[in-house]
Parts: structure tokens; C-alpha cells; sequence
């Protein structure tokens, strides 16, 4: 999937020195998004240069083509980033802890209240 530069662009340029691959050019003063050479960073970053670095917060939006129909539908960046984010926290919290580290706090615990009394 590459990135789409939509109308909100001010033209900043901040987008075209962020990006590793070199898929930013402009062309009568338009910026554009080469999709041959966007990758969305991977390899590079953990999230796309262009969206992160943008003052708009949505001029650079991930661009996907609608099942069904001919027309592209651009996808909010952050709706996207906060459904990872909470996709990734579920995972965490549905995560069971480990009886060997309950095991290694407590013990780890009781010594340095020993050694916290034994101190005093």
C-alpha cells in the first residue's frame, strides 16, 4: 500500500526530506507520492515518515481502493494507528503472567525488606 498526498498539503516539504525511499516528488508544485517507490516505510521506521512528520496531521493518508467499486477511499491515519494501539494493548492484557516471575518478585521482595531492615 503507498501513501496519497491529498489537497490539505501546505507544500512544507517536510514530507519529501522524511522519506527514505525517495518517493516524493513534485511536479507543478504538487507534491506526489511515487506508489512504485512507497513502502510505508517498512525496513526503514516504524510508522510512515510522511504522515508523522506532516504539520496538517492528514495530508499524507494511506491510500486503499474500495472492493466493489473504482473509486479510492482514503483511510484517517490515527483511526488506523489507535485500532494497532488497542489491538496490541488487548493482546497484552489478555496475556496471563507467569508463575516464575510472581515467584521471583516475591523472593525478590522479602529480601530487599530484609535487607532493608537489617539495614536500618
Amino acid at each position: 500500500m503507498s501513501y496519497t498526498i491529498t489537497n490539505e498539503c501546505i507544500n512544507c516539504s517536510r514530507c519529501r526530506t522524511a522519506c527514505p525511499t525517495g518517493a516524493i516528488t513534485i511536479q507543478d508544485n504538487v507534491f506526489l507520492i511515487d506508489a512504485t517507490l512507497c513502502n510505508d516505510c517498512q525496513g526503514y521506521y516504524g510508522t510512515p515518515q510522511c504522515a508523522s512528520v506532516c504539520p496538517t496531521n492528514s495530508a499524507c493518508l494511506p491510500s486503499y481502493q474500495v472492493t466493489g467499486g473504482s473509486e479510492n477511499q482514503m483511510a484517517d491515519y490515527w483511526d488506523l494507528w489507535f485500532n494497532r494501539y488497542h489491538n496490541l494493548v488487548g493482546k497484552l492484557k489478555g496475556k496471563q503472567t507467569s508463575p516464575y516471575w510472581e515467584q521471583w518478585f516475591e523472593a525478590y521482595s522479602q529480601e530487599i525488606s530484609t535487607l532493608m531492615t537489617v539495614n536500618s
